[in-house]
């Protein structure tokens, strides 16, 4: 019985629906703490957060993407939307729970994992687990089993019992019939053996299988917005080229051939698939107007100043040299910056990805009197490029800052494409779209992803708004018939072949790029500072 398992527009793409902060390095975490939580049913009372002796360098900036909080936040039931992530240190503390981010002497043999363990009154539980880009987790182990499970189904493990494991399954499957979606035996490093069962339904208060019997059962949660089914159909494609085939062949539009393939994928009707796109596009609009909104009285922290407040100054000194669109671009990408507490953002394919798209594409609409439905079809658009960019490649900052600002740029820059496309076209829309697209990711090839511990923001901000502004560039380029010659997918592939070739370190991390510089490394120390209280707390 084999899952079927690719990119979703709404799992992989633009999601999760979070607060401010970094997808891989904020809201992975939060979802791993998250099922962490669920090893044991009462509530924790200990926690200990280990990463392995080889990530020192992620130890030393924790606090950089608000990495500590997430876990932290997650352990406490806080889902990635959830306010509270923010005070997560201190709401433990206010109810007792003691915890303790530490290095371990040793590695687990995962890359970037963490170890969770838990502790409740009477029970533990134990989890290996990484954050592999855009909130996207994978739980490696769970009480020392190996899993390799997404979290995208509900997971069950059964340990520890004398029944014929076989048997347990034929009983699963006759309860939950189609609702289990697969099952597998499973070991650990003792070679014991458990049964591992992913179903698309929580079947926690139902679950009577091992009641009275020997053995212990621990459901997990599914954390993904589109939860795995059996119904899911093979991916429609994998290319622009197959995208335009798939339209041709089926006699429909090229929009139409992306909402058949987020379809397929997650079995939902065509008008839940356009709500949920309305849902994410009224979170952009809150997100890109969020300093607006406060009237630009937003509080600086220590590891984030409100830039956009400086702009908001330039701009009434009427002195401003760029163009309307130019500036329409960037006051909504400051707010997107800004990163406010409170105000929603949709990673796309980074934490503030999706704002940064956004901004680009709301202000082409309203400085050149496009319709919101036109709009609404070029985040569709956006969503299946970055469907793609998942296909060929990660679209994290572990393949560079190409994986983040990169896939972005190109996302804004394939969508504003299609916003433009006139009725008669000199391109082909759906060839436009993929011009646009892979020119962009041309122009980032190679950018290594080198945010600098405690540096402000610095240089991602540089890379996120040369993304926003430069999008609508790349789709005219394209709309006037300009070939880039390679087309999009191969882009992607070149992409993963130069982060195959290349040693992780010189990628992504506090290793390579500007982090190498003495003035990152003054900031290095300012963040493992900042961070010394939060490391450790003991209730009393």
């Amino acid at each position: 019985m084999a899952k079927i398992f690719y990119p979703d527009f709404f799992n992989d793409v633009f999601g999760p629906i979070m607060q401010p902060g970094s997808s891989g390095g904020f809201a992975g975490p939060a979802r791993i703490g998250n099922v962490a939580r669920h090893l044991i049913n009462e509530e924790p009372q200990k926690v200990v957060f280990s990463l392995q002796h080889e990530d020192i360098g992620r130890f030393k900036s924790l606090g950089n993407f608000m990495t500590d909080r997430g876990y932290l936040g997650g352990v406490q039931g806080f889902a990635t939307d959830d306010k509270r992530l923010f005070d997560a240190h201190r709401l433990a503390q206010e109810k007792k729970l003691s915890y303790e981010f530490r290095l371990d002497d040793g590695n687990f043999g995962y890359f970037r994992a963490v170890k969770i363990n838990v502790y409740g009154e009477s029970s533990q539980g134990e989890l290996i687990g990484a954050s592999v880009g855009g909130g996207m987790i994978r739980i490696y182990e769970a009480y020392g089993y190996k899993l390799n499970w997404q979290a995208d189904t509900f997971g069950t493990l059964v340990i520890g019992t004398d029944t014929d494991l076989d048997n347990l399954v034929s009983k699963y499957i006759e309860k939950f019939g189609d609702h289990v979606v697969e099952h597998r035996i499973v070991t650990n490093a003792d070679d014991r053996e458990a049964l591992f069962i992913e179903t698309d339904i929580d079947i926690s208060d139902v679950d009577d299988i091992l009641a009275g019997g020997a053995g212990q059962t621990v459901h997990l949660p599914a954390v993904l917005p589109v939860v795995t089914t059996k119904a899911k159909r093979k991916q429609l494609f994998t290319t622009v080229e197959e995208w335009r085939q798939v339209a041709s062949d089926r006699g429909i539009s090229f929009l139409q051939a992306a909402i058949e393939y987020e379809k397929d994928a997650s079995g939902w009707s065509e008008e839940e698939i356009w709500a949920f796109f309305t849902k994410i596009r009224d979170i952009f609009d809150k997100q890109i107007h969020s300093l607006e909104e406060l009237d630009y009285d937003a509080e600086d922290t220590p590891t984030l100043p409100i830039y956009g407040k400086l702009w908001k100054k330039y701009l009434d000194g009427g002195k401003v040299i760029s163009d309307s669109l130019t500036r329409h671009i960037l006051t909504h990408a400051y707010a997107t910056n800004a990163k406010v507490p409170g105000f929603k953002i949709v990673p796309g394919p980074m934490g503030t990805g999706g704002g940064y798209l956004y901004s680009a594409l709301d202000a082409v609409r309203e400085d050149r009197g496009f319709s919101r439905e036109r709009e609404l079809e070029a985040l569709v658009i956006a969503a299946a490029l970055g469907a793609l960019a998942y296909t060929h490649t990660n679209a994290s900052g572990d393949r560079g800052c190409i994986g983040e600002s990169g896939v972005c740029n190109a996302m804004a820059a394939g969508a504003i494409a299609y916003l433009i496309t006139p009725d008669d076209p000199l391109v082909d829309v759906g060839i436009a779209v993929e011009r646009a697209a892979s020119m962009a990711l041309q122009a980032n090839m190679g950018l290594v992803c080198d945010p600098i511990p405690g540096g402000l923001e610095f240089p991602c901000i540089t890379r996120t708004l040369r993304a926003a502004v430069t999008a609508p560039m790349y789709a005219e380029m394209a709309l006037i018939g300009i070939d880039p010659l390679i087309p999009y997918h191969e882009c992607l592939q070149a992409m993963e072949r130069h982060y195959k070739l290349t040693p992780p370190e010189r990628l992504c991390g506090s290793d390579c790029g500007t982090c190498t510089t003495p003035a990152a490394q003054k900031c290095k120390q300012f963040l493992t500072d900042l961070m010394a209280d939060n490391l450790k707390y003991d209730a009393v």
